[in-house]
């Protein structure tokens, strides 16, 4: 890692403050900068005011769901280049179109070494560039 570059950011949007201060600590101990929201509208209300790299969120949230928050990235030409990874354990009914909203998508439970190489995956099939804040070894 370059020394003087920041580390990627995820954004992990779950209402289950238990599940996502899990998965934020997991992706902080893998170098990553870490921000929470419980739902889709605080979210993007945190996406105003800091970069985001890559996302993982959950379907099924009070306020704003998975599904509306993607939609509303992808239409928004400032956020529609960010990977966002589908967390969730509620069955889809159009796979299609929701693949064309997401860039990956897991069931859950799924184990932590599969969510963290998806993260991964698809940040770097966005940027080509990995940079998560690891030093090189």
């Amino acid at each position: 890692m370059n020394p003087k570059s920041a580390a990627a950011t995820i954004l992990v949007i779950e209402d289950n403050v238990y599940v996502r201060s899990l998965l934020a600590d997991v992706f902080e101990m893998e170098g990553y900068g870490v921000l929470q929201a419980g739902q889709g509208a605080e979210a993007l209300a945190i996406m105003e005011d800091r970069q985001v790299d890559v996302i993982l969120t959950d379907l099924r949230m009070p306020v704003m769901d998975g599904l509306t928050f993607a939609t509303a990235l992808r239409a928004d030409t400032r956020y529609r280049h960010i990977p966002i990874v589908l967390l969730s354990a509620t069955p889809l009914t159009d796979s299609r179109a929701t693949l064309k909203l997401f860039s990956a998508f897991l069931w859950k439970p799924s184990p932590l070494e599969e969510i963290i190489h998806t993260v991964r995956q698809v940040q770097l099939d966005a940027s080509g560039n990995l940079d998560i804040g690891k030093p090189a070894a």
